[in-house]
């Protein structure tokens, strides 16, 4: 990981529970924010790729609007039948009120 983080908004800009869409170096990145922190996964479903953004957000997970695949924000990883696959995790870190995420896939995910 090389490190470059962009700053995307305040986290007050945030609201619990709800979203926010970037691109980020051409790839669809959705930032989420929960009790537990803020997040960021790709925006994109690994079951019929539609997109997350809108999707419900309770606890630490996203439900997937199509068909309520749901997916774990802290590591991507899918609680279901419909797919096996994670979604591809960013780092995300927030700094004086400010939220920043890396455009570079945690873990070495493709």
């Amino acid at each position: 990981m090389s490190g470059v983080f962009h700053k995307i908004c305040a986290e007050d800009d945030i609201a619990e529970n709800g979203d926010r869409a970037v691109t980020l170096e051409g790839t669809d990145i959705l930032i989420c924010r929960t009790r537990e922190g803020v997040f960021a996964v790709e925006n994109k479903c690994t079951h019929q790729l539609q997109k997350l953004e809108g999707g419900k957000i309770r606890g630490c997970f996203i439900f997937c609007p199509l068909h309520g695949q749901r997916f774990n924000l802290k590591d991507g990883s899918p609680i279901g039948k419909l797919t096996d696959v994670p979604l591809k995790t960013f780092p995300v870190k927030c700094e004086e009120g400010a939220v920043w995420v890396s455009p570079e896939p945690r873990g070495g995910q493709d």
